[in-house]
């Protein structure tokens, strides 16, 4: 038998990872590239590359707190990405779209209002997910996602138990956790509401786990996320893991069996689940109407890629939300 060690060693990507960017030489114009592709159900996705921290199992594409005006400068740069895109992609339309990163809350309320006029798209006419972090899910910027229409907001809270965020690499107090989802339920109430929750924090115990579990199933969300910690490369929880050794069995052990507690107890409130990588849900307060995508080959890292076929799904594989 071959011994792949942890299973535990990343996660799949649904768009292309940072390091697969590179100047191409020559450039192809990117009409050449969409030509002959079907652009009559496409997916938009926006990536706004801030956040007002770096959580500590975080390699994504962001930064943290970025310089005055590099913020404005990187839209002036998006804006004329999606005008050359709209010229490349004539009669292009739409099914559903998402804004991510990072943190895209990170702006201001009127950065978040020129982000959605620069795109150029009736984001109330398709299903449109955001997301958020407890720091920047203030009302005025809620707001302004309300004004737009957008149908799903996406909240990283990994724990409801301080001790355990701050061993997760995010400094966040409850009470900002709990002032955030509040001030969504109250905002963005018209938004389907989705929880992400880690397991296999340092420090973490069964009992723990289950705290957070029912702390976000009280705020009633429409989409409950499980992810289990990864500890990747060039992340703090990287840097402290290389400092600590190789492998550990033992929370590879720990990782599964909440997953399965976490899993068998959501069942039992008559939830789904749909990938072994994570479970959902709660069950929801009401009916939206709403098809909420699974966020796989759609999210591209492009101004714009095929939408899957529509599907109610409350999984995800990929990194929690900011």
């Amino acid at each position: 038998m071959v011994n792949l060690g942890s299973p535990y060693q990343g996660y799949l990507y649904a768009y292309p990872h940072k390091t697969a960017y590179r100047p191409l030489d020559p450039r192809p114009p990117l009409a050449d590239v969409w030509a002959g592709e079907d652009t009559g159900a496409l997916f938009l996705y926006a990536h706004v590359p801030f956040c007002e921290m770096r959580c500590g199992f975080c390699n994504l594409f962001t930064r943290a707190n970025p310089p005055d005006g590099q913020v404005d400068a990187y839209l002036a740069q998006l804006r004329r990405q999606a005008r050359r895109v709209a010229a490349a992609l004539p009669g292009a339309r739409y099914a559903r779209a998402a804004i991510g990163g990072g943190t895209p809350t990170f702006l201001s309320a009127g950065q978040l209002t020129e982000l959605f006029d620069l795109l150029e798209v009736d984001f109330s006419q398709i299903p449109t997910s955001v997301e958020t972090s407890p720091a920047t899910a203030t009302p005025e910027r809620l707001a302004v996602l309300a004004e737009r229409g957008v149908t799903r907001v996406s909240i990283g809270v990994q724990s409801f138990l301080d001790a355990e965020a701050h061993a997760a690499g995010r400094p966040q107090r409850r009470a900002e956790v709990d002032r955030a989802l509040a001030a969504i339920r109250t905002t963005a109430d018209a938004a389907d509401l989705n929880i992400d929750l880690i397991y296999g924090i340092p420090g973490q115990t069964r009992e723990t786990w289950d705290a957070s579990l029912t702390a976000a199933l009280e705020w009633r969300p429409e989409e409950l996320y499980l992810y289990p910690l990864y500890v990747r490369p060039v992340t703090g929880l990287g840097r402290r893991a290389a400092a600590g050794g190789g492998a550990d069995p033992a929370w590879d052990a720990q990782r599964l069996e909440l997953y399965r507690h976490a899993a068998g107890r959501l069942a039992g409130r008559g939830t789904s689940s749909c990938r072994c990588a994570s479970s959902a849900g709660a069950t929801p307060r009401r009916s939206t109407g709403r098809s909420t995508a699974a966020r796989t080959t759609a999210w591209s890292g492009s101004a714009a890629a095929p939408a899957p076929t529509p599907r109610r799904c409350t999984t995800r594989s990929t990194m929690p939300s900011g």
